[in-house]
C-alpha cells in the first residue's frame, strides 16, 4: 500500500483514537498546543491566505475532540498565532513551537497534538511537504520520533506503471491499482481546471520567482484573490513557495509537475485487463497446426 493511502487510513484511526480519549484531553496545555499546531499547519508554507485560514478555522470548530473547549476561545487563540506568524513568521513560529512544547509533560496529550496536526493537514486531501515539515518539527518539540507517524518518509506517490518499451514488444510491470488516479493527481487537475489559474501559472513558465503582489499586478487581480489562486496551485503541486524575510516568493515546481504528468500519462495509457471470455479474431476458434 502506498504511503499516502496508508496515511489516509491512519488518519481515520487517529480521529477515532482522539474521540475515544477526548475526556482526557481537557487541559489548558493541550488546548494551547493544539491551536498553535493548527496555526502552523495553516501557515506552513509561509503564507496565510484567507481560504486556508477559513478552512482550518472551520475544521477546528467541527472537530469532535476540540468541541470540549469554548469555540470563541479556540478561535481567538488560533487567530492570535496567525497574527504573530503574519507579523514575523520566524518569531511567530518560535512562539508556536514553544506553546506546543508545553504539552510534552503528558505523553497522551503530546501524541494527541501531533494527531490533531495530521488530521487537520490531511483534511483537504493533500498533506503537502511544508505541512509535514512543521508537524515533524512539532514532534521534535514534544520528544516524539517522527517515524511513529510515518513523517520521516517522502509522500510522493510511486510510479506504478510504465508503458511498453518502444519496439521491444515487451511490457514492464503493470499493477491494477495504477488505473486509479491518486489524490495528488486529482488535486493537480483541479488546480488546472480554472482558466484564471492557468493564466496565473503562465507567468511562471520562464522560471521566474514572483511574490503575490507581483502576480496580482501582472494578472490584474486583487492581492487576496491572487493569493487564494496561488495557494491552490501550490497545493496542486504546480508551485513551490519560499519565504525571504516578510516576502513569500513562488516559482514553478518543475520536478513535481513532471512526476504528476507521468502519473497522468500512466493512468491514460494503462492497458485494460484482458477479459476472461476473450475470443480469437473473427469469432471462430483458432485453427490447430
Amino acid at each position: 500500500m502506498a504511503l499516502w493511502d496508508r496515511l489516509k487510513d491512519s488518519v481515520q484511526t487517529m480521529q477515532a483514537q482522539l474521540t475515544a480519549k477526548k475526556n482526557e484531553l481537557q487541559s489548558g496545555a493541550f488546548r494551547d498546543a493544539s491551536m498553535a499546531m493548527c496555526a502552523l499547519v495553516a501557515a506552513a508554507d509561509g503564507t496565510i491566505d484567507p481560504s486556508e485560514r477559513q478552512r482550518v478555522a472551520q475544521l477546528i470548530a467541527t472537530n469532535d475532540v476540540l468541541q470540549g473547549f469554548p469555540a470563541d476561545d479556540l478561535h481567538r487563540r488560533f487567530e492570535d498565532h496567525l497574527d504573530e506568524l503574519t507579523a514575523d513568521f520566524t518569531l511567530g513560529k518560535v512562539g508556536a513551537m514553544r506553546e506546543i512544547g508545553k504539552a510534552r509533560r503528558k505523553a497522551a496529550e503530546a501524541r494527541a497534538v501531533i494527531q490533531i496536526g495530521i488530521v487537520i493537514g490531511c483534511a483537504d486531501g493533500h498533506f503537502d511537504d511544508s505541512e509535514r515539515a512543521v508537524v515533524r518539527e512539532a514532534c521534535s518539540a514534544l520528544g516524539i520520533p517522527p517515524a511513529e507517524f510515518d513523517l520521516h518518509r517522502a509522500l510522493r506517490v510511486p510510479r506504478q506503471y510504465r508503458a511498453p518499451d518502444a519496439g521491444s514488444g515487451t511490457e514492464r510491470e503493470t499493477r491494477p491499482e495504477a488505473v486509479v488516479p491518486g489524490d495528488d493527481l486529482q488535486v493537480f487537475l483541479k488546480a488546472l481546471a480554472s482558466g484564471t489559474r492557468q493564466k496565473l501559472f503562465s507567468h511562471f513558465a520562464a522560471g521566474e520567482e514572483l511574490t503575490v503582489g507581483e502576480v496580482a499586478e501582472r494578472a490584474g487581480l486583487g492581492p487576496s484573490t491572487a493569493s487564494e489562486h496561488l495557494a491552490v496551485l501550490r497545493r496542486g503541486g504546480l508551485l513551490h513557495s519560499t519565504r525571504s524575510g516578510k516576502l513569500v516568493r513562488y516559482r514553478a515546481d518543475h520536478e513535481g509537475i513532471a512526476e504528476l504528468l507521468d502519473q497522468l500519462r500512466c493512468y491514460l495509457l494503462a492497458p485494460a485487463e484482458p477479459r476472461d471470455d476473450a475470443r480469437p479474431p473473427h469469432g471462430g476458434p483458432g485453427r490447430a497446426d
